[in-house]
């Protein structure tokens, strides 16, 4: 269903870019130019069937070099800065996956991912009452939160595809996302932030003379986002009914499988 819908949107992306290169040859495009010292914005028409012709073709090399530039290192776009491609992004990802699931790892075997989830057990029981303790996502989620509140977003992100993989093996429809999956979801994307270290380190290498003066206000935000999704998706499950949940035996063995 995945390859459908990357395939799909590339098929519409191809669409979006031939018919923009068509609509800036057949009805102009605007351009900015430098007129006595100021820009100005002008439309450009092409009349001739040569400067249609290569009106065209630049649009062509314009989306060729703009796809080329996304799946790319690094880059420099139109404005001389230095932006990261998709590979790029995946090589910065790679080391930082492998760092932070080897410690998921590692806190599994040890148990302490055990025993942090029986310390926090009452509040694990009130948000994912069909999760049981002592399998691996309660360890898997408690560590992505940690991640979130910490401000580790990279960190935060193959943690999150952790705890949905084990939460996936307690899910009795594999086609159906549970009410645990969708609340994780939520509260995850709606997290508690209690040190923004990416945020502050943006504002800090931006010039800012107080990069912590956004803090009160985003705590504020943080605490309504989370409670808006907790109390919609308390309500949504009223409505819906849950997927059947797999035994504990059976969903350890497939978390062992998985591994």
């Amino acid at each position: 269903m995945l390859n459908h819908i990357w395939a799909f949107l590339m098929i519409v992306g191809l669409l979006a870019g031939f018919g923009t290169a068509l609509h800036r040859t057949y009805v102009g495009e605007t351009v900015i130019k430098e007129i006595d010292g100021k820009q100005t914005e002008t439309v450009v028409k092409y009349e001739t069937f040569r400067e249609k012709l290569k009106a065209f073709s630049d649009s062509g090399n314009r989306l060729t070099s703009a796809a080329f530039n996304a799946v790319s290192i690094s880059y420099t776009d139109a404005s001389g800065k230095t932006k990261t491609g998709a590979i790029g992004m995946c090589l910065d990802l790679i080391g930082i996956m492998a760092l932070w699931l080897g410690m998921v790892k590692i806190a599994e075997k040890s148990g302490m991912l055990l025993l942090l989830a029986r310390a926090l057990r009452p509040l694990f029981r009130f948000l994912f009452p069909t999760v049981p303790i002592e399998h691996p996502a309660s360890g898997a989620m408690l560590m992505t939160f940690a991640a979130n509140m910490m401000g580790l977003d990279n960190a935060a992100t193959p943690l999150a595809i952790k705890a949905m993989k084990e939460l996936q093996t307690l899910n009795g429809d594999k086609t159906t996302a549970s009410n645990a999956i969708c609340l994780f979801v939520s509260l995850n994307l709606a997290s508690m932030v209690i040190m923004p270290a990416t945020i502050i380190g943006y504002r800090i290498s931006n010039g800012s003379d107080r990069p912590m003066e956004f803090m009160v206000p985003m705590y504020i935000a943080a605490c309504f986002g989370l409670a808006t999704a907790f109390i919609l998706c308390r309500i949504l499950e009223k409505f819906t009914p849950d997927t059947p949940i797999v035994p504990l035996e059976e969903a350890l063995r497939a978390s062992e499988e998985n591994k």
